[in-house]
């Protein structure tokens, strides 16, 4: 059940659906399970979707930034995948 904003710094209460952003994602099984793939909901508070978003890393919900800067100075949203980490 949503409790509170997934952001661990955050900590904002869920209230209402209107503020902030659901996402209802695909939860691939752990080797010790032997449960299809599943679904959870995850929430992100108003403040904290506008620079958030979430992913899946190793079988739990986890945030990381929607946003990536390149060094050029350039500013790209990312996609909702993991994007490898790149030296």
């Amino acid at each position: 059940m949503l409790s509170k904003c997934l952001n661990a710094a955050c900590g904002e209460p869920f209230r209402y659906l209107r503020q902030g952003r659901i996402f209802y994602l695909e939860v691939p099984p752990s080797s010790e399970s032997p449960e299809p793939h599943r679904r959870e909901y995850f929430w992100l508070c108003e403040r904290c979707c506008t620079t958030l978003t979430v992913v899946i890393r190793d079988g739990v919900g986890t945030v990381q930034p929607r946003f990536l800067q390149l060094p050029s100075g350039e500013v790209v949203e990312q996609s909702d995948e993991e994007i490898p980490y790149v030296s």
